[in-house]
């Protein structure tokens, strides 16, 4: 099986189930490293990117989409070869695509050709928006149909999101945000590494094992930016480092943790944060790690064995056991708008409804949190959102619900484009 062809098939996986889920459909294959990861960009690069391409395939199919699910995402594929892949030749994105195709093959290559015909070698022009995509500093598409007049509407078209969130976010987070949101959805994220000990020795460690890296804000971590990749190292395997974005890193560096302390993390799958809060606590401190999934519970223990914390760490199985702790982290389900370029999925899930039911199980979660925290103790409430709804006002809730709740500190970070992802935290302390 090729790179394209198993892409193909998790994409049309989704296509017919927007529940699935493109790292589980991409699993389990035999391809080699560079092939396993072309068809994981490739496959969360269409979905990034799937409705400008539909907008653009429009343009040029007068007859329309095809209805048959293979042969519209492998026109998106094709497409998104074409414009968005650095150095990937026309005739090979053609070529490669139209074999994948059963049937209208004479269809799928004459569509492929026309938006090969309309890629220019120039800068677009910026005073037809509309009219003309950037594809780099030196390339451009010209739009076979234009673009809307509306700003607004317009990035939601080019970035690939819903019409209503576009809105939502403009609403909240005004012009700026909203292009900086935008132009992070659809860019691939950065993969951070957090070092667990020097990040000095981590990089020379990294580098002289054929990884390129480059310092990242934040403190302890490394960027994966060439090379070799970093989870086919040793440093990997001896639990050198772990992969965590700087948002995440703040979120979970904002529990104020003493060696010796025990805390909890009550939503801790896939256990990044969780050991985090291990290393914090040291080898004298207690984690108690829940997530209400089993398999979601399986990573943790995975995490915590590559990085041997197990005398650290216990996964609880059973939310009722747990008992009160010098601090509390619960980062709680969400809508993810903070994550879009990472967690392709998600914009074709959401529907304005979650963010009047997300809220209810988020103040059901940071109330248990309080609880469970001592007097005088501290919770960290954090999730992957940029949404009020999810974030200042869940935490108004809990303020106005539990007395002697304090609020220490909250913060909100916008997504920015290769840099790191959205999300937000509040820091409350437990009134004695």
């Amino acid at each position: 099986m090729s790179a394209r062809s198993l892409a193909l098939r998790a994409l049309v996986a989704l296509h017919r189930d927007r529940g699935a889920r493109l790292r589980s459909e991409l699993g389990g294959r035999e391809l080699d490293g560079r092939d396993a990861a072309f068809a994981f960009e490739l496959a969360h690069g269409v979905t990034r990117r799937e409705r400008l391409l539909d907008h653009v395939l429009l343009g040029v199919a007068h007859r329309g989409l095809p209805k048959a699910p293979a042969l519209r995402v492998a026109l998106r594929m094709g497409g998104y070869q074409l414009l968005f892949v650095p150095g990937m030749p026309a005739h090979a994105a053609v070529h490669e695509t139209v074999e994948l195709v059963r049937q209208n093959k004479g269809f799928a290559n004459a569509v492929l050709r026309k938006l090969t015909g309309l890629i220019r070698d120039r800068a677009a022009d910026a005073s037809r928006p509309r009219h003309e995509l950037p594809l780099s500093a030196e390339r451009s598409f010209e739009l076979p149909s234009p673009l809307p007049e509306g700003a607004v509407d317009r990035l939601a078209v080019v970035h690939s999101l819903p019409d209503w969130l576009a809105r939502r976010v403009h609403d909240q987070h005004g012009d700026a945000g909203l292009a900086q949101l935008a132009a992070s959805a659809s860019a691939t994220p950065a993969v951070h590494l957090r070092a667990r000990g020097s990040v000095d020795e981590l990089a020379a460690r990294l580098r002289d094992e054929g990884v390129g890296i480059e310092p990242a804000e934040g403190g302890a971590l490394l960027r994966w930016v060439s090379g070799a990749s970093p989870f086919a190292t040793t440093s990997f395997r001896d639990g050198a480092f772990v992969v965590q974005d700087p948002t995440a890193v703040e979120a979970a560096a904002a529990l104020p943790c003493q060696t010796g302390d025990t805390v909890i993390d009550l939503c801790a799958a896939p256990g990044t944060k969780t050991t985090y809060l291990a290393d914090r606590v040291g080898a004298v401190g207690r984690v108690y790690a829940y997530d209400p999934d089993e398999r979601r519970r399986q990573r943790i223990r995975e995490n915590v064995v590559r990085l041997r914390q197990e005398a650290v760490v216990d996964v609880v199985e059973d939310a009722a056991a747990l008992e009160v702790a010098d601090g509390v982290l619960a980062d709680v389900p969400c809508s993810n708008t903070g994550v879009l370029g990472r967690r392709v999925e998600a914009r074709g899930r959401i529907t304005p409804e979650v963010f009047d039911e997300l809220p209810k199980l988020q103040r059901e979660i940071l109330d248990r949190a309080v609880l469970l925290t001592r007097p005088g103790g501290h919770v960290v409430y954090s999730t992957c959102s940029v949404d009020r709804e999810e974030n200042e006002a869940v935490v108004a809730a809990a303020l106005a619900a539990h007395e002697g709740l304090e609020l220490c500190s909250q913060q909100l970070s916008l997504p920015l484009a290769g840099k790191r992802d959205g999300g937000f935290f509040a820091l409350l302390r437990r009134g004695g």
